[in-house]
């Protein structure tokens, strides 16, 4: 009986140790993260968003105490990094830093994306905004923004806007600007930010609209003249250009922005994680001052801020791209 008893008691503690030990590995299991992180930037290397993906990248592994590698998928504008993320297993582990014209213009212009951004991301964060500058070549353009209206409105057709390619946000912007002040704007798109540069330095376009990065070498050495801000304020690197709304239309206002996401289903410890991590980023003077000497600036918003801001651009440029008939082949 005793020898029965004692088998008993042995197997029962057997039992208890094998379910500590089970919960301890499950415990280890679902600590995130466990191992490296790949971050997907859906565009090319060299832009603002792969610079701040850089930057973000190499917090995020010191946040996070596990390597970040920064992974350029480019192509479509941004759409094929962007599925790349989409279809990874939702583990926390594959992430998208992803722009405004992934998260917002892309669905706007394009008929036959794959996926839905709004079901199949998470969006964790937004980490940096950079601003948009309309310029124009220093010796034959015009000098002032109320210059390049007066001209446009005497020359339907004749002034043209340079932009990074048709159906980005940069053209959105252009066409919004064009609703709204009433102008006829000959669009010409570039293959690109730097493109779209030589073409309004060369005089092949009127003006260009391009993020304040771009331009800003240009427009210090005197080759271009900048117009007005597309901002709801003036811009800390050019504090003397006014905006375009100081110049009398209210409704034209954007800026490039960006943001990590995770793919749908990702655990919740995970996204956790992730936002804990990514807000003490984007609130750090180091990552400040960094965005600074690249013409970028921090982009600080509680997640309901996040969530109405991301919805009124996706309205927005959907808006605009019907009015402008504007769309984009994927």
């Amino acid at each position: 009986m005793r020898s029965a008893g004692f088998r008993t008691r042995l197997l029962a503690s057997l039992v208890t140790v094998a379910s500590m030990l089970n919960l301890s590995s499950a415990s280890i299991a679902q600590t995130y993260p466990s191992r490296g992180v790949k971050l997907v930037v859906p565009l090319a290397p060299g832009g603002p968003a792969d610079t701040t993906a850089r930057m973000f990248a190499s917090a995020l592994a010191e946040g996070l105490g596990q390597s970040v590698v920064v992974d350029n998928r480019t192509g479509a504008s941004g759409v094929v990094g962007t599925e790349v993320v989409v279809k990874s297993p939702p583990d926390g582990y594959t992430l998208l830093f992803g722009s405004s014209s992934v998260f917002a213009v892309n669905p706007a212009v394009m008929t036959n994306l794959r996926f839905d951004v709004r079901k199949d991301l998470k969006l964790i964060g937004l980490v940096s905004q950079a601003s948009f500058v309309i310029v124009a070549p220093a010796a034959k353009g015009p000098k002032t923004f109320a210059e390049l209206v007066k001209l446009a409105k005497a020359q339907p057709g004749g002034v043209s806007y340079a932009s990074s390619g048709t159906g980005g946000i940069i053209h959105l912007t252009g066409e919004l600007f064009k609703l709204e002040a009433g102008l006829d704007l000959l669009h010409i798109p570039y293959r690109g930010g730097g493109p779209a540069l030589v073409g309004v330095l060369s005089g092949d376009a009127s003006i260009a609209i391009l993020d304040i990065s771009t331009i800003l070498t240009s427009v210090k050495s005197g080759k271009l003249a900048p117009l007005a801000i597309v901002s709801t304020a003036r811009s800390p690197m050019l504090p003397d250009v006014p905006t375009v709304i100081e110049m009398g239309y209210p409704n034209v206002e954007t800026r490039s922005w960006y943001g990590l996401a995770a793919p749908a289903g990702t655990p919740a410890d995970a996204i956790r994680k992730l936002e804990a991590v990514t807000t003490k980023i984007a609130s750090s003077v180091a990552f400040h001052e960094g965005l600074a000497k690249v013409g970028l600036q921090p982009l600080l918003m509680t997640p309901a801020e996040t969530a109405a801001f991301i919805e009124n651009d996706l309205s927005k440029w959907a808006r605009v791209a019907k009015a402008a008939n504007v769309k984009a082949e994927e």
